[in-house]
């Protein structure tokens, strides 16, 4: 082949490979644009051009969702994500720097006992948990949905970090002892700045993990002072089936917490799988 011909191939791979990425990204967009257009119409407007922009943008369609109780199964939502994610960052990191850095007996055993438990699916657990909720007295508590998630979040949590802190020089710990400094400080002035990028990616997988759960939701909590957004739509779904467009409205701002989430994090969320990968 010519220079020239290899030039037209490459561009045409380019042209094709950047067609397929765009056809994806309507594929994934489209439906949540479809659903924000829809959220400033009258359900006259909805049904009249479904896929039509809105002759009139009813704004107040989001208020009148907000004060109808979308705004109740946000707060839980944001009470029981933020908690969960704390707390299995917190164990998590723990757990990855042990499990790297210091040496003891059956270290291999439990590094596998607690991959063993992402192969366990939720659905298997939800009689014994659910028992366990109702005689602890956990059950309508946001307990009864922060803890199951942190412990089905944790072995996937702690294998990504693990993963990160392997490729962390060992000769800044061997440093910092030398310096008089303990393992506890090792971990929160070394090994912590150092492990932000995985960090900030781990947390936001575990934080749309943890918004988008429904198994737990629908199981362990029934007040509608604890249910979650992924619940509470269903509720008020029902109130609202004759007003579509406040039914969207409130659909819309169910996913715009965690959707703004990902867009001011998708740099670091990003760097630090790859940096991860490449470590």
């Amino acid at each position: 082949m010519t220079a020239r011909s290899l030039t037209a191939l490459a561009v045409a791979n380019r042209i094709l490979l950047w067609a397929v990425f765009l056809t994806l990204a309507v594929i994934c967009v489209y439906p949540m644009i479809w659903l924000f257009l829809n959220a400033f119409k009258t359900t006259n407007d909805m049904f009249a051009a479904t896929w039509g922009l809105p002759k009139v943008w009813h704004w107040e369609n989001f208020s009148t969702a907000w004060n109808y109780g979308i705004s109740r199964y946000l707060l839980n939502s944001l009470i029981v994500t933020t908690a969960t994610v704390l707390i299995e960052l917190t164990l998590a990191t723990m757990a990855a720097y042990a499990l790297v850095v210091l040496n003891f007996r059956a270290k291999a055993a439990i590094y596998t006992l607690i991959l063993g438990g992402a192969i366990l699916p939720p659905e298997v657990s939800l009689i014994p948990l659910f028992r366990v909720m109702a005689e602890t007295g956990l059950y309508n508590t946001y307990f009864a949905l922060i803890l199951p998630n942190v412990a089905f979040g944790l072995p996937f949590t702690t294998f990504l970090i693990r993963a990160y802190m392997t490729g962390i020089p060992g000769e800044l710990r061997e440093a910092a002892l030398m310096d008089g400094a303990g393992e506890a400080r090792i971990f929160r002035e070394v090994y912590l700045p150092l492990c932000r990028p995985i960090l900030a990616s781990a947390g936001l997988i575990s934080a749309m993990r943890v918004w988008n759960e429904f198994i737990f939701a629908l199981t362990f909590v029934e007040s509608e002072t604890v249910k979650t957004v992924t619940i509470g739509v269903m509720s008020f779904a029902v109130a609202l089936r004759a007003d579509w467009g406040v039914l969207m409205a409130g659909l819309a701002l169910s996913i715009l917490p965690i959707l703004a989430t990902f867009l001011i994090m998708q740099r670091q969320f990003v760097g630090g799988l790859t940096s991860g990968a490449v470590k």
